[in-house]
């Protein structure tokens, strides 16, 4: 037999050939993706997709340590060593008199230290101190109250404070607690879908060189709490897109509002009505935004669609469902953030300021209107309420609430307040702070664990708010010889029928009426043009169980008491 040629050579070039026709079937494969694409396009079933998913990186808070007291030291510096500070302290702190608007209100030039108990970490003489940041007042509220809060912001040559170059030092006077915003954001360090932030407890020492009485040591003034600026640092911290869309929510109900937002070339533009509703924190292009409200509130187009190209169900029911749980009275048109990174529609709520949650509604005086409780609160939102209006957005609610009580429960807040104690209470029960508590000294013990078990009664506020129909508007107006008093056509979860019952009175308490009409099933009532004088109204709504709802409405009298569900009317010709 003769031998091949050159066998070596053949059986090489023979593999060769099915090693290339294999590559070529490869390469053809529809169904396996090239190595460079496949870690980006491939997703399992089981896990969605980073453009619907919403993850920070939890890690940040792995070297952060909310329990340890924190010292800052601040030299407020008087005019004569820096000439812009043409004001004093005291100045600043009343500044809100003229200021309305916190944004455009006045700042002074400060010295910022970090230290502990026994001072400033630098060496430097007084005399030696530079100017490396400001401070101004910050909160919308507390502004009035007799301690204020302040927002220090540092120059370049400060450096960072554990990477931030902003601290936001809450008072938190109307928390007698004063733990409020530390417990919540340190339960949604342990969340999932869903952004948290760094809070710390400090002690703020202030030298204030405009009042010769303290110009020469610092004097403490108390404890606050601060709560991480989320802005570009804060994102990147948490490896999400900081040249994204992040709007702070500060009168908005996810309505159009044509008249405020606006996109930045529209020629009738005007950034500060924009920031009436919603603060511009991240990139100035509002288009993305501007189409998704419009999307959101053209009711021709199919809900379910409209809430998964622009949200992520499992950051919404998150959100939705932690403002449930610690009874978060002060979210429904404001402090939250909507974020949206970088080339992406999804639009993700991140939390912001639970001072008025986790009990605080307990300590008020005044009555809370029953739609304040669970689900009803949030039905004037447009997104809100078109989301719940479907019976199987309720039950992934519901499923959703049970799955965040596997955390947020009795037992860890226990734990976690157990760990906050040591440090607030000597601080709170002593000079300055023990002059505004609001509970006596001896009684803040048992105040404090009234926290305990605060988010098992929401979770139960919210089990029985399913029952009971959903609040309305009211409208009022004059049609010729007639006054015609309108409502919305309320909900109810469980589709049972409703009735509305229509009352009229000349006060408030409805001891005077004029007229009523009950059992109605239509959204209306006119009557015959009424007298020139005040009148005020009010329709309760009924379900086929007898629970009951009021009007989103309220009228505050002269002594500033509140009468919730009813909405007072002035015919022209009344005294005033």
């Amino acid at each position: 037999m003769k031998r091949l040629p050159y066998p070596k050579t053949t059986v090489s070039i023979i593999c060769l050939f099915f090693v290339l026709l294999g590559l070529q079937a490869i390469l053809k494969s529809p169904s396996t993706p090239t190595s460079t694409s496949a870690s980006s396009t491939v997703t399992s079933p089981e896990t969605k997709s980073s453009e619907t998913s919403f993850a920070e990186d939890k890690r940040v808070y792995a070297s952060h340590d909310g329990n340890r007291l924190e010292h800052v030291y601040v030299t407020v510096f008087d005019q004569k060593s820096v000439p812009e500070n043409d004001i004093t302290l005291y100045d600043l702190n009343e500044s809100y008199k003229q200021y309305s608007n916190l944004e455009s209100g006045p700042k002074l030039f400060v010295h910022f230290e970090s230290g502990d108990a026994e001072g400033p970490d630098s060496l430097n003489l007084f005399d030696d101190a530079t100017v490396n940041a400001t401070i101004e007042l910050r909160g919308r509220s507390s502004r009035l109250e007799p301690q204020k809060s302040y927002k220090i912001r540092l120059q370049d040559s400060a450096g960072l404070w554990y990477g931030q170059s902003v601290l936001n030092l809450n008072k938190h006077v109307d928390d007698r607690t004063r733990v409020r915003n530390r417990l919540a954001f340190a339960y949604y360090e342990q969340l999932d879908d869903i952004s948290s932030l760094r809070t710390n407890f400090v002690q703020l020492h202030v030298r204030d060189m405009t009042d010769p009485s303290q110009a020469d040591e610092f004097v403490s003034y108390g404890l606050y709490t601060h709560v991480e600026q989320l802005n570009e640092e804060a994102l990147s911290a948490r490896g999400l897109n900081p040249d994204g869309h992040l709007y702070k929510a500060e009168n908005f109900e996810f309505h159009r509002y044509p008249d405020a937002l606006k996109a930045k070339d529209d020629p009738t533009y005007d950034k500060k009505t924009f920031e009436s509703v919603l603060k511009i924190n991240g990139s100035d292009n509002h288009e993305e935004l501007l189409t998704m409200l419009d999307d959101l509130n053209d009711l021709s187009k199919p809900f379910d669609e409209v809430f998964d190209t622009y949200f992520d169900e499992d950051n919404y029911l998150t959100w939705l469902g932690t403002n449930i749980l610690f009874g978060n009275y002060d979210t429904m048109s404001t402090n939250y953030y909507l974020y949206s990174p970088l080339n992406s529609e999804k639009w993700y709520f991140m939390p912001w300021d639970f001072d008025k949650a986790l009990g605080r509604d307990t300590e008020r005086t005044d009555v809370m209107p029953s739609w304040q409780q669970g689900v009803q609160r949030y039905w004037g939102t447009v997104l809100h309420r078109r989301y719940l209006k479907d019976p199987d957005h309720v039950e992934a609610l519901k499923t959703k609430m049970e799955e965040l009580t596997r955390v947020i429960n009795a037992d860890n807040t226990k734990r976690l307040i157990d760990g906050f104690y040591p440090v607030v209470a000597p601080l709170v029960t002593s000079e300055p702070d023990i002059r505004f508590l609001s509970v006596e000294a001896k009684d803040y013990a048992t105040s404090y664990r009234t926290l305990e078990n605060i988010t098992s009664k929401y979770y139960k506020d919210f089990i029985r708010s399913l029952e009971n129909p959903m609040p309305i508007f009211l409208n009022h107006a004059r049609e010729g010889k007639q006054d015609v008093f309108r409502w919305d056509a309320s909900y109810d979860i469980q589709n049972d029928e409703l009735r509305y019952h229509f009352e009229l009175s000349k006060s408030p308490d409805f001891s005077t009426l004029v007229t009523e009409k009950q059992n109605m099933t239509t959204f209306s009532q006119s009557i015959p043009s009424l007298d020139p004088g005040r009148y005020y109204w009010r329709v309760t709504v009924t379900d086929a169980e007898g629970n009951t709802q009021i009007p989103f409405d309220y009228y505050r009298d002269n002594d500033r008491t509140m009468h919730w569900g009813v909405q007072q009317i002035v015919i022209p010709g009344a005294k005033p």
